[in-house]
């Protein structure tokens, strides 16, 4: 068994909170930082000056989009593995 993360982009705190969405892209842990790495390139490139990195995750990039971000190529979306059993107490959603 090896870990893996499973990626929700956009969420937030404060007064524009929202809840981060599942994008349907998952990764050994040992690639996150690449993963998180090729994501912020392409925010760096393709981004809107005026848009910060909350805005660029809005509804109108897809989630097929960021997929392809995080993993530097097409890659088909995967279902989310939901815990069996109890979850620990605050963790639910």
């Amino acid at each position: 068994m090896l870990d893996a993360y499973y990626f929700c982009l956009g969420g937030a705190v404060g007064l524009h909170q929202s809840i981060a969405r599942p994008v349907g892209y998952r990764c050994l842990a040992t690639e996150v930082p690449e993963a998180i790495e090729r994501l912020l390139r392409r925010y760096l490139a393709d981004g809107d000056a005026s848009e910060n990195l909350r805005q660029f995750f809005l509804p109108a990039t897809s989630d097929a989009e960021l997929r392809d971000y995080l993993a530097g190529q097409n890659v088909d979306a995967v279902a989310r593995d939901l815990p069996e059993g109890r979850v620990p107490s605050g963790m639910e959603g």
